[in-house]
């Protein structure tokens, strides 16, 4: 079943297996740019296989594909068909108006340059090792002086290597710059960090990119700032993407409007199950979506169209001389892209990936992929659906859970939608389907389902309708119909409701501002093991609201919280034990809680254990370089003082031996200043005037750009 691809030449051992996904003559999308992509995804590895860069590659090739670029999926590379890949590049990348060049898989650095492994690389040392990878300047050199065009590299690639323990061998990439031309480079985590392959079927990065890639109207910019957003959620800050270089093109990945809905109107009586789902598979590359669409919706007044376009898909493709395997088909979350037998036995159950204030034991996720066949048992609950979108915070849920972060837009809409199709009155797939369009930010259609699983009082649902209201995603806030959403789930027993509806009264939204009676509800939400709200309590007895202040009352309760594995509770209590603060002063151990939590992705916890290694205390020793990579990692996880605490250190020469560095507390103050961070304008103006005005002006423009790649 040979092809031949005359342009690349490329050899048949590299097509296997490599598929070559090409944009469907039928689309409907008109884009006037030549858009062209090769994704390659790397597991296959002898010395230490990854399960997921085939389903990483394949989610990224499938939506690409839907967003009109041409494309070229190449499974696991091997050292041998290295010069095809090159020319590969040279053929199809040059000359697009957008070219991506996507990676996922394993790689390190040595003395400073970036290394892609392919799939036989030896390891017998590192000269082997080095010899055989794949130089990623190499790459990027073919690319950097294209006049036509913005060339993008995304490396989803420092996954955890046991090679590094090699000499000069070092964990993750280095933070290298593109150079000439209009070339961005995206790594899935900063310098010398390590990325998560993930425990689920896709890693976070893959899941978060592919989501942002489908929502309307994002520039390249805009859909790195939402994939930095959605990865730092999910992995609890531990993973925080960067971008390297600047475009001055606007390119808009899917255009158009994020409020328009072309399909009926939820408001207006016109939204189906249908027309929803229609218009997330209209455009994909897959025929078994429209042959399944058949199947649900045979009454459909889309129903011919689809069984239409599947015909002219599978035509236009065997026109053009391709073949199709399985990997451009749908692969439901319960199986996976075809795995070596060494691969496949470690996938053999999966890890629920879950991210958030509470940190639930991997032991309590862990999922098979084959469920026994039990009469009335979890198989024959337990939908695609559920594995795909299932809420850690819903009570009435049949899987552990997906973090918001961590849930893949793409399959779950298909998942979620013919799982509905097949139960249309189930309100807990009303529920998960409500939930990914809105992770989508389809607010009015997610409404719409989210109400139909609450008039069935599914009291999940009635909390993100509540939360909806409440920060006025998809609508104008309204804390007095988020209160009433908020009291019907907590009427229903859902703990979260209840914590929320004590939050309302502490904070006067929506009734009338008494802390006494949101005590009351924090003591009821708690007194059922709801982490949350016992740390809520903590920090109510610690300030002295609706009960009268009391330390030792809130270290006991941040002490409970914080065994439950509430992490903001264990950075509260191991700034208790700093402080002394209703606990016998204990240094070390609140350093170690501190730090406990940061390694479990706090972002205030690295700010505060930055401080105290900064001064030193007792038999805490000072370290100020371990304090500025703390202050840098919280700033990183989006907490703005830390910008304020990186001013000031830079300006005393507190990170290097007590010589200042004015451009960089500059730079940092000026963050601090634009996040409204308290003191930051002081600050700024005593650094400014230590430095020229034209050094003033270079380091506004580093922070102009700095905020357009990374957001405020």
């Amino acid at each position: 079943m040979a092809q031949n691809i005359s342009s690349f030449r490329l050899k048949w051992t590299f097509l296997l297996p490599l598929v070559a996904l090409l944009l469907a003559a039928f689309s409907s999308m008109a884009y006037a740019e030549r858009r062209a992509a090769i994704v390659v995804g790397n597991g296959e590895y002898e010395f230490a296989p990854l399960a997921n860069p085939k389903n990483d590659s394949k989610l990224i090739a499938a939506t690409l594909t839907e967003l009109g670029f041409d494309v070229l999926l190449f499974y696991d590379v091997k050292k041998a068909v290295v010069d095809d890949l090159e020319n590969a590049i040279r053929t199809h990348l040059l000359g697009a108006d957008m070219a991506i060049l996507y990676y996922a898989g394993h790689a390190l650095q040595h003395e400073g340059r970036n290394l892609l492994l392919p799939v036989d690389v030896r390891t017998g040392s590192p000269k082997e090792v080095i010899d055989d990878a794949i130089a990623l300047n190499s790459l990027i050199d073919i690319v950097k002086d294209d006049p036509v065009g913005v060339k993008l590299i995304i490396l989803d690639a420092c996954r955890n290597n046991p090679l590094t323990s090699q000499k000069g061998l070092e964990e993750g990439l280095a933070n290298i710059e593109a150079g000439a031309g209009q070339v961005l480079i995206a790594f899935a985590t900063g310098a010398g960090e390590v990325a998560y392959d993930g425990t689920g079927v896709n890693s976070p990065y893959s899941s978060a990119l592919a989501n942002a890639l489908q929502q309307p109207g994002l520039d390249v910019y805009d859909t790195f700032r939402t994939v930095r957003g959605d990865v730092r959620l999910a992995t609890n800050g531990s993973q925080i993407p960067w971008i390297t270089g600047s475009i001055e093109t606007r390119f808009v990945f899917r255009p158009g409007d994020i409020k328009s809905a072309p399909e009926g109107s939820a408001r207006n009586g016109e939204l189906t199950l249908d027309r929803v789902l229609w218009h997330f598979i209209q455009d994909s590359p897959d025929p078994t979506d429209f042959e399944r669409f058949v199947k649900a919706f045979p009454k459909s007044q889309l129903a011919a169209e689809a069984l239409e376009r599947s015909k002219l898909q599978i035509a236009a493709l065997h026109e053009r001389g391709l073949f199709v395997t399985g990997a451009l088909a749908a692969t439901p979350i319960s199986t996976e892209a075809p795995l070596s037998a060494k691969t496949a036995a470690a996938g053999e159950e999966f890890v629920f990936q879950q991210a958030g204030e509470r940190a639930v034991s991997e032991t309590f996720r862990v999922w098979p992929r084959e469920m026994p066949a039990t009469q009335s048992g979890m198989k024959t609950l337990v939908t695609d659906c559920d594995l795909y979108a299932a809420d850690p915070n819903d009570p009435q849920r049949v899987v552990p859970g997906v973090t918001n972060g961590l849930v893949n837009v793409r399959d779950g809409l298909r998942a979620c939608g013919f799982a509905l199709a097949a139960n249309p009155t189930n309100p807990r797939l009303q529920y998960q389907f409500g939930r990914v369009l809105e992770i989508a930010r389809r607010y009015e259609w997610a409404e719409h389902f989210y109400e139909l699983a609450s008039e069935q009082q599914y009291s999940a649902a009635l909390v993100n309708l509540g939360y909806m209201a409440r920060v006025g995603m998809g609508r104008e806030v309204d804390f007095k119909r988020a209160f009433d959403l908020y009291m019907k789930a907590a009427s229903l027993g859902n703990l979260r409701a209840r914590t929320n509806v004590g939050s309302a009264y502490i904070r006067g939204q929506g009734v009338p501002k008494i802390p006494e009676e949101g005590i009351l509800w924090y003591r009821l939400a708690a007194s059922s093991g709801w982490s949350n709200a016992i740390n809520a309590l903590g920090d109510s007895f610690r300030r002295g609201t609706g009960v009268k202040k009391d330390d030792i009352e809130a270290t006991k309760l941040y002490s409970a919280a914080a065994d439950a594995g509430q992490i903001d509770a264990i950075n509260n209590l191991g700034r208790a034990y700093v402080s002394g603060l209703g606990v016998r002063k204990d240094v070390k151990r609140g350093l170690d809680l501190m730090l406990r939590a940061t390694e479990m992705g706090n972002q205030y916890a690295p700010l505060y254990a930055g401080r105290l290694l900064l001064k030193g205390d007792g038999k805490v020793p000072r370290d100020a370089n371990r304090a500025l990579s703390l202050f840098e990692l919280s700033a990183r996880r989006g907490f703005e003082d830390a910008y304020l605490e990186l001013a000031k250190g830079y300006a005393e020469g507190s990170f290097a031996r007590g010589k200042p560095d004015m451009r960089r507390a500059y730079f940092n103050a000026t963050l601090a200043t634009r996040f409204k961070v308290e003191g930051a304008d002081k600050t700024r103006t005593a650094v400014g005037e230590k430095l020229d005005a034209a050094a003033r002006k270079a380091v506004e423009e580093e922070v102009e750009l700095f905020v357009q790649q990374n957001g405020l």
